[in-house]
C-alpha cells in the first residue's frame, strides 16, 4: 500500500512560481511520486528546466510540511507527475534539542533470518549506541521496521547513521541491498517529521555470507565498531556494493570484471588512506604509488636525503594488494587474482578450458573479496564458538560463496580464518 501525504505546495520551474496542490506518494516499490495539480493553466516545462516543491505554511494547520525539494518531471498531462530521490517534511515547530523522541525507520530487504511473522522482534545491542529494536513488517517492499526509543532530539542524526551502518552490515551479510526507505521521528505518539527516500530495492536475491539470526545478531553487534573504523578509509560501502552488483548480474564476465573493479578500490584506498600516511609508500601528483623501503626509510630517518618518487620504481597493483594482506595478515591473496584482473581488463576475456572453470575462478575471486571485508571486521574475533562437528572454533563464521550452496542446510558454515 502506497503512503501518501496531501500538501498545498509552491512550485517553481526557471523563474515562474505557480501554487499547485500535490499528492506526495511513496510507492510499493519505494519510488517516491508527486501529483502536482497547478492552480492555474501553465505551458510545458522545459525538460532543462530547475523544478522544486515547497510547501506553503498555514499557521492554522498542524500538518506536516514539504522541504524544499528538487523533482524531475516525468509526465505532463492535465496533471504533472514528477520523480523525487528524497522528500522531508516535517511540522512548523520542531522539537528542542533536549526533548525525548522515538524514531521508526523502515527497511527494505532485511533478510530472510529476520523475517519470520510480522511482529516478531530481535534486539541489536551494539556497545555505546542505542538499543534498536527490528520488527518484520509486510509493505510493498519494506521488510522491517527499526525502532531506538527515547532519545534527545539532538542525537537524530547518529540514530541515522547508527541504522543505516546496520543496514550495509545486513546487506554484505545477506546479499541484498538493504537500506532506510522511510523514517519517522515522533513525540508523544505524535508525527512530527518525515524522511522518505527513494531506495533501489532490485537486488534482493543474493547469496549469504552470513547464515542464521544469531550470527547476523552477533556480526552486527561485534562488526560495528570496524565498520565505522574501515567505511571511510576503504571506501566499505562501495566495496560491498560491488559484491552485491556482482551476485545479481548473470554475466558471469560481467560478474569478474566487478570483482576486479573491488581489488582496484582496494589497492587505491589503501595505499591513499593507510600506506601512504604511515610512510610505507610514496606518491605522486599522478597518484601512482611507490613502496618505501627499509634503506630508504632509515635514510629518511637519519636525515639523508633520497630520490624523488620519480626517481623510484612504481609499486605494482599485485605489491599494494600483497602489502594490504600481510598488514592484515591476510593469507588467501594469489598472484592468479592478478591474472584474472589483467585478461578480463585487458580482453574482456576469462581464460578457461570450460564455462564452469570461468564460475570457478570468478567464485575463488568473490570469496576472497568477502575474506577482505571479514578481516577488516575483525570477524575472527568474535568470540563464537561453532557447534559444528568439523568446526569447534572461537571465531565468526560465514558462508564460502566458493563452495556448493545449499539454502537448506548449514553444511558450509564454517569459522573464518585469515
Amino acid at each position: 500500500m502506497a503512503i501518501e501525504n496531501q500538501l498545498i505546495c509552491q512550485l517553481n520551474y526557471g523563474t515562474e512560481t505557480l501554487r499547485a496542490d500535490v499528492v506526495l506518494r511513496q510507492c510499493d516499490d519505494c519510488s517516491l511520486i508527486a501529483t502536482v495539480v497547478p492552480c492555474q493553466s501553465i505551458d510545458l516545462i522545459s525538460s532543462t528546466a530547475d523544478c522544486f516543491l515547497e510547501s506553503i505554511p498555514d499557521p492554522e494547520s498542524s500538518s506536516l510540511l514539504l522541504k524544499r525539494t528538487p523533482i524531475i518531471m516525468s509526465a505532463q498531462n492535465i496533471n504533472l507527475e514528477a520523480k523525487l530521490d528524497l522528500a522531508e517534511l516535517e511540522l512548523q515547530n520542531l522539537p528542542q534539542d533536549s526533548d525525548i523522541v522515538s524514531v521508526r525507520m523502515y527497511l527494505t530487504n532485511l533478510f530472510d533470518p529476520y523475517y519470520y511473522k510480522e511482529g516478531s522482534k530481535f534486539y541489536i545491542n551494539i556497545p555505546e549506541q542505542q538499543p534498536v529494536v527490528l520488527s518484520a513488517h509486510t509493505e510493498g517492499k519494506i521488510s522491517h521496521i527499526a525502532e531506538v526509543s527515547e532519545i534527545p532530539y539532538s542525537d537524530l542524526e547518529k540514530i541515522k547513521k547508527l541504522v543505516d551502518s546496520i543496514c550495509w552490515l545486513c546487506s554484505f551479510a545477506s546479499g541484498r541491498l538493504s537500506a532506510v526507505a522511510r523514517m519517522e521521528v515522533l513525540r508523544n505518539e505524535e508525527l512530527i517529521s518525515q524522511e522518505l527516500t527513494s531506495v533501489d530495492t532490485t537486488l534482493n536475491q543474493g547469496s549469504k555470507v552470513i547464515f542464521d539470526v544469531d550470527d547476523l545478531t552477533q556480526f552486527i553487534e561485534h562488526s560495528y565498531k570496524y565498520y565505522q573504523e574501515s567505511v571511510t578509509k576503504y571506501n566499505l560501502n562501495n566495496l560491498i556494493n560491488l559484491g552485491l552488483l556482482a551476485k545479481h548480474t548473470p554475466y558471469i564476465e560481467v560478474k569478474t570484471l566487478l570483482m576486479c573493479n573491488f581489488l582496484e578500490v582496494l589497492r587505491y584506498n589503501y595505499a591513499l588512506n593507510i600506506g601512504y600516511p604511515k610512510g610505507d609508500f610514496t606518491r605522486d601528483q599522478k597518484d601512482n604509488f611507490y613502496l618505501v623501503t627499509n634503506g630508504r626509510r632509515n635514510g629518511r630517518r637519519n636525515g639523508r636525503r633520497n630520490g624523488s618518487a620519480s626517481s623510484q620504481e612504481r609499486a605494482s597493483f599485485q605489491e599494494i594488494l600483497k602489502h594490504f594482506c600481510d598488514k592484515n595478515r591476510l593469507t588467501g591473496w594469489h598472484s592468479r587474482f592478478k591474472d584474472i584482473r589483467d585478461k578480463i581488463v585487458h580482453t574482456g576475456n576469462i581464460t578457461a578450458s570450460d564455462h564452469r572453470e570461468k564460475i570457478q575462478k570468478y567464485q575463488d575471486l568473490h570469496h576472497f573479496c568477502d575474506q577482505v571485508i571479514l578481516a577488516l571486521l575483525q570477524w575472527d574475533c568474535a568470540g563464537v564458538r561453532l557447534t559444528l562437528p568439523q568446526c569447534d572454533v572461537v571465531s565468526g563464521p560465514y558462508i564460502p560463496i566458493n563452495c556448493l550452496q545449499n539454502p537448506e542446510s548449514v553444511a558450509n558454515r564454517v569459522a573464518f580464518t585469515r
